[in-house]
């Protein structure tokens, strides 16, 4: 099956497309602003993003906020629906359906880069993440066991 990817080349950006592993069969041609991999860790690729296009899974999601980001979600199913009503209530994205066109998708993706409140909403929740990651036990516990056995 050959598919194009195209919304990103009509928006002004450089963009990275993580495939998967239910596009492994697909010959997908993308323009040339769009590199695609088979995946990448969502870490080391969004130090670099300025937004994020997913199906608005629990990871990509929270990743993304962790991150700062701006999201645009095309859930599928399952509970994406539920996520992608809370991404958008909360402010920190926008949501389409995933038989959005082309010029839908340029669109929104045009709107979180240049609208400055889904940042602003998004940066929030950032910093709302990593007090609470720091406030956690928890966390400085397993630094503290990863670090003992480091030193072991």
């Amino acid at each position: 099956m050959q598919r194009t990817i195209n919304a990103a080349g009509s928006v002004d950006m450089d963009a990275v497309a993580t495939l998967g592993p239910a596009l492994e069969q697909t010959t997908l041609h993308a323009p040339d602003n769009v590199t695609l991999l088979p995946s990448a860790p969502h870490d080391a690729v969004m130090k670099e993003a300025s937004l994020v296009v997913s199906h608005g899974g629990h990871g990509t999601t929270s990743r993304s906020l962790a991150h700062g980001l701006p999201l645009l979600v095309m859930p599928f199913g399952r509970d994406q629906g539920d996520i992608a009503a809370r991404v958008e209530a909360r402010g920190v994205g926008l949501v389409l359906p995933p038989t959005a066109t082309e010029t839908e998708i340029a669109a929104a993706m045009t709107r979180l880069i240049r609208e400055p409140q889904f940042l602003i909403a998004a940066r929030r929740f950032k910093d709302i993440i990593a007090a609470e990651v720091s406030a956690a036990p928890l966390v400085g516990e397993m630094e503290e066991i990863v670090r003992a056995a480091a030193n072991a």
